[in-house]
């Protein structure tokens, strides 16, 4: 067994969650450290961070009738993950994505985006090879996203008027209240339930055409790391606002081409929630020196990633190398190194 499928086996035995509302990342740093080519890494990730998490508790599947009522409910999630273990074992993934995804979509922002990111590291584990661990992760992900589903204000795609990404982000509304911006991620972007720009805004913006998603998430995705860089005091928020549309790329081939425009809207709405609370239009880049001298050499950059063993350190890295291998840019390089250096402490994370 390879190291990473060591760190999944250890980390399905224990929970989806620790201290109250912490998603276990691990699965997910540990095959992003995987991708950044440093597996020899793995072990000392998994002895850092699974102590922290309790067992897993065993569960009952629940019955597809009852399903509504049990998204969003935590304290299901012991029944959610026996409900997806179980749909794994007896049907092929792909269907199992094909049909479920569209259903958890409205509630994509659960645990910050958590859910989500957990299905896609696992259906990259299962590209190469589709063993019955790595199934199962992507059945613990599907899982966590349903426990943990959050529905957002604004109605996606509901826009008429033909207004462009870009300037819409540009123009995004912050609620600038740094007083709402303590606690847990998920209870954090409720106060934009009882704030109307933010809804508006949502809706003011046309999903992209079937043809034009992928140039669609190649703007989001640049937007998110330039306003990553731009908030160095909200780090790991706005980690979670380039990972969760870079991660939606990985997904996007295991779902029918109208759900893949709808997830579009959904992830636009999960990215503008966090800049809606997090934005500072006063905020402005750290030019630390050793940033800027490692910026530009991705494997200097990987390795400092690996060698934080820092959950959002190694996820961000990994998505913006990614994106910029797919489409170079210097602000990819700019916020993967800065997240290697920079994202590090535990009181960073404390919020998701």
């Amino acid at each position: 067994m390879s190291n990473f499928d060591d760190a999944l086996e250890r980390f399905q035995q224990i929970g989806l969650e620790y201290a109250g509302g912490l998603a276990n990342h691990g699965p997910m740093g540990a095959e992003a450290l995987e991708r950044l080519g440093h597996q020899a890494k793995i072990p000392a990730f998994v002895d850092v961070y699974a102590p922290r998490l309790p067992p897993l508790e065993r569960g009952a599947p629940i019955p597809r009738e009852t399903w509504n009522e049990a998204f969003g409910a935590i304290d299901r999630a012991p029944d959610w993950v026996a409900t997806f273990e179980a749909l794994v074992e007896t049907e092929d993934v792909e269907e199992l994505l094909r049909r479920e995804v569209p259903t958890l979509l409205p509630g994509l922002f659960a645990a910050a985006g958590n859910g989500l990111l957990r299905v896609v590291h696992g259906l990259r584990a299962l590209e190469r090879s589709k063993d019955a661990a790595r199934r199962r992760e992507v059945a613990h992900g599907l899982a966590y996203w349903a426990a943990r589903f959050q529905t957002l204000p604004g109605k996606p795609g509901g826009a008429s008027k033909d207004e462009s990404l870009d300037a819409a982000l540009e123009a995004w509304p912050l609620l600038s209240e740094p007083e709402s911006r303590d606690g847990y991620f998920f209870e954090i972007v409720r106060r934009l339930d009882a704030w109307a720009p933010f809804a508006e805004a949502v809706e003011s913006i046309p999903l992209p055409t079937p043809a034009c998603v992928d140039a669609w998430l190649d703007k989001l995705c640049r937007h998110a790391a330039g306003v990553y860089v731009a908030h160095p005091a909200a780090r790991v928020a706005y980690v979670h606002a380039l990972t969760i549309p870079s991660g939606l790329r990985i997904l996007l081939p295991h779902l029918e081409e109208s759900d893949r425009v709808e997830a579009c809207g959904y992830v636009l709405q999960a990215v503008g929630a966090l800049h809606s609370m997090f934005g500072d239009p006063n905020s402005v880049p750290e030019d630390d020196e050793e940033v800027l001298r490692v910026a530009g050499d991705w494997d200097e950059t990987r390795y400092h990633a690996a060698c934080s063993i820092q959950e959002h350190a190694i996820k961000m890295t990994e998505a913006c190398w990614r994106e910029d291998q797919r489409n170079p840019d210097p602000i990819f390089q700019r916020a993967g190194t800065d997240a290697a250096l920079k994202v590090g402490g535990r009181s960073e994370a404390s919020v998701c």
